[in-house]
């Protein structure tokens, strides 16, 4: 998924060993549609600091008893209290106050030294949907902060529609990505940022079903060979693309599925995989086996992909 930039706020502040065990497969409606994603992070995360008693990572809860929702907010409450506020912070799982005195600039602006997020977005691909409850798995790996690389706690979020879409190929070295801007349709609510991917339930009007329902495979089921993925890299509708599974980890998480683009729409259009492709569904001998998460940056026409068990788990 390709996601924006930090936001700067003016406000100066006997052991048991045992394996895995994984969801038995389920059936559902494989996807590939690309959407926007926007996501609201629960308080404010701390992406850099000035002040020696916040750390990267902190998560700003409140301000002066203030539940914090935006960086606009608390830039607001700062600035009326230049004597002094008192932060409510939480760091891992413990939650502390820090005083914190905020120091005026020469263009007289109060700061508390402070650089916070309070949203991310991005482009990404939705799996699969179960019409059975309309809940929805995307991207096959989590949203992390961009300056601190941890997967953000998120408070809301949706899935929007994704307009005008267009790709940059994938060169080597150099990854390429599908853009398009945001419409305020909503398809869906995102209620968790995992490890594993975003999920959530969709607005049935926004997802037909008329697809047809195919089961999910066991990662025993996975075999090196020919399958497929499901993306829509352009606007001009889902479409089917031919790989070739090169190679499989069992243990390897998001980057268990290495396989390489043999079909020549997709090489000519993308030059490969492009960022925002995180989630297409790959199938394989009409089973949900995985989905798309990285790109190899070197060599665009290879791909890593998370075993479906992963998103089905838990989810």
């Amino acid at each position: 998924m390709r996601k924006s930039g930090k936001f700067y706020i003016a406000a100066m502040l006997v052991f048991l060993f045992s394996a895995p065990v994984y969801a038995q497969g389920i059936s559902v409606i494989p996807c590939g549609e690309t959407v926007g994603v926007k996501i609201y992070t629960d308080g404010l995360l701390v992406v850099g600091t000035d002040n020696d008693k916040i750390k990267v990572n902190d998560v700003l809860i409140k301000a002066d008893g203030i539940e914090l929702k935006t960086t606009e907010q608390l830039s607001e409450i700062v600035n009326s209290r230049p004597s002094g506020i008192n932060l409510s912070v939480k760091r891992n799982d413990r939650s502390f106050d820090v005083f914190a005195v905020p120091e005026t600039s020469e263009d007289g602006k109060v700061h508390l030294g402070l650089w916070v997020r309070d949203s991310t977005a991005g482009i990404g691909t939705v799996t699969y949907i179960n019409p059975d409850d309309m809940s929805f798995a995307a991207l096959g790996h989590g949203i992390c902060d961009v300056d601190t690389g941890n997967i953000l706690s998120v408070k809301s979020g949706n899935i929007l529609n994704c307009a005008y879409l267009s790709v940059t190929k994938s060169k080597k070295g150099t990854p390429g990505e599908i853009s398009g801007s945001f419409e305020k349709v909503n398809l869906g609510m995102v209620t968790k940022n995992t490890a594993n991917g975003i999920f959530g339930t969709a607005e049935r009007e926004a997802f037909p079903m008329t697809e047809r329902k195919i089961p999910t495979a066991e990662r025993s089921e996975v075999y090196t060979g020919n399958a497929h993925i499901l993306s829509d890299i352009d606007g001009s509708g889902v479409k089917k693309y031919e790989i070739q599974i090169t190679k499989i980890s069992k243990n390897a998480h998001s980057k268990a599925i290495i396989f390489k683009v043999t079909d020549n729409a997709l090489l000519e259009k993308a030059g490969g995989i492009v960022q925002g492709m995180s989630g297409a569904p790959i199938i394989q001998n009409d089973k949900l086996i995985g989905a798309v998460t990285h790109v190899f940056v070197n060599s665009p026409e290879k791909g890593y992909g998370i075993f479906i068990d992963e998103m089905t788990d838990g989810n």
